[in-house]
């Protein structure tokens, strides 16, 4: 074995989410490895050629390379490079996800997840043959057939939106008619969107209604209100 099991443990963190923080990823091994040995960890696996280190700004973006994934035997695809205009979005999900973890730890309850990644492999799985792979159109519709994480609670799955944009109302209207089939067919108990703003939040609100959507099948928050929360409880532990 090139890894320790901590080690392993690390590089697989980063292989789910495909790009995170390395706050992130303190925050998401806490209390299972400690910081020095993710610190020590990570500089391994990014002299290995496992992973992908780079400053932006003041913070130390992780990113999974194609032989870390093959090292894993991850079933997850390869993930090539950064894509620095979605890179926002991506860090405000596992902020996301950090925030509810945190809150679930704080009521005593597990927390289960699955990542955009992970979902998006699952699809790809589902529905594309090695053809339809290759095929870059496609692949370009898959993140709008997908949530961007969801959370498994009580043997229920709850599907999350990190919304930042205003989407096009042809958009809204195909995403809320899926996800509302999707609630109905058992696939989610409900949708949670997070919204950037108010006014966003009332936008969401207006196309789901559109759409056919009953109050039951849909949870609107503010994204600052969760991070609020979330690191309340964090700064009480």
């Amino acid at each position: 074995m090139i890894l320790s099991e901590k080690q392993v443990r690390v590089l697989a963190t980063i292989d789910r989410f495909g790009l995170l923080t390395s706050t992130q990823l303190v925050e998401m091994l806490k209390g299972e490895v400690s910081h020095v040995t993710i610190y020590n960890s990570k500089k391994k696996l990014a002299d290995l050629g496992f992973l992908h280190e780079e400053k932006i700004g003041y913070r130390l973006i992780l990113s999974i390379r194609p032989s870390g994934v093959d090292y894993l035997g991850s079933t997850l695809t390869a993930f090539t490079k950064i894509n620095y205009g979605t890179m926002r979005h991506q860090l405000l999900m596992n902020d996301a996800i950090l925030a509810l973890k945190a809150l679930a730890e704080q009521r005593g309850q597990s927390f289960a997840f699955q990542t955009e990644r992970e979902l998006r492999s699952d699809y790809l799985d589902l529905y594309f043959s090695p053809t339809d792979r290759r095929n870059p159109t496609k692949l370009k519709r898959v993140p709008e057939r997908i949530p961007d994480f969801v959370v498994e609670e009580h043997g229920e799955r709850m599907a999350y939106e990190v919304e930042l944009t205003r989407k096009s109302a042809k958009r809204y209207l195909e995403k809320m008619t899926r996800y509302r089939d999707e609630v109905l067919n058992g696939t989610y108990q409900s949708v949670r969107y997070l919204c950037e703003s108010d006014k966003l939040l009332d936008v969401v609100r207006t196309y789901a209604k559109q759409a056919g959507m009953e109050a039951s099948m849909l949870q609107l928050d503010l994204l600052r209100r969760l991070f609020a929360l979330g690191e309340n409880q964090r700064g009480s532990q």
